[in-house]
């Protein structure tokens, strides 16, 4: 348990009296909530309370609707998270993929002279020398 109510002497000086601190109000019910098995599941007390939002969320509200919406405020945020991790490994994968290189009019496809065999190369030479022997004009 996290909050444990003190043991207070018979003397109590006025700033410390329970009606006075709604921290120690809000601590006893945070307690007999955690009792009472009432907290939402996943609701780590020891981890809020030394949250600043938590801390401000039960001086607005009651303890009960102040662990109810920081639980919500938790969600939203690790969904939040988890829907940008997704849309960034989305992206990633997106950007892996070929690209098409379609233009408006038919390209010619150009021969690679490096990957071609020495016979296909020769064959190709013969070509362009009996072209350019008939009077075309070749282009390399």
């Amino acid at each position: 348990m996290i909050f444990k109510k003190k043991e207070t002497p018979a003397v109590k000086e006025p700033a410390e009296t329970e009606a006075e601190n709604p921290f120690v109000e809000a601590a006893n019910t945070l307690v007999e909530m955690e009792r009472n098995g009432e907290l939402p599941e996943g609701f780590d007390l020891q981890e809020a309370v030394k949250d600043r939002t938590f801390a401000e969320l039960l001086q607005e509200f009651e303890p009960k609707a102040a662990v109810r919406i920081y639980v919500a405020e938790k969600r939203a945020e690790e969904a939040e998270n988890s829907v940008k991790t997704r849309m960034s490994e989305q992206a990633r994968s997106r950007k892996a993929l070929p690209k098409s290189q379609r233009t408006d009019r038919a390209v010619a496809a150009s021969p690679d002279y490096m990957s071609m065999s020495g016979e296909a190369f020769s064959a190709l030479e013969k070509q362009y020398k009996n072209a350019a022997h008939s009077g075309k004009r070749v282009q390399i």
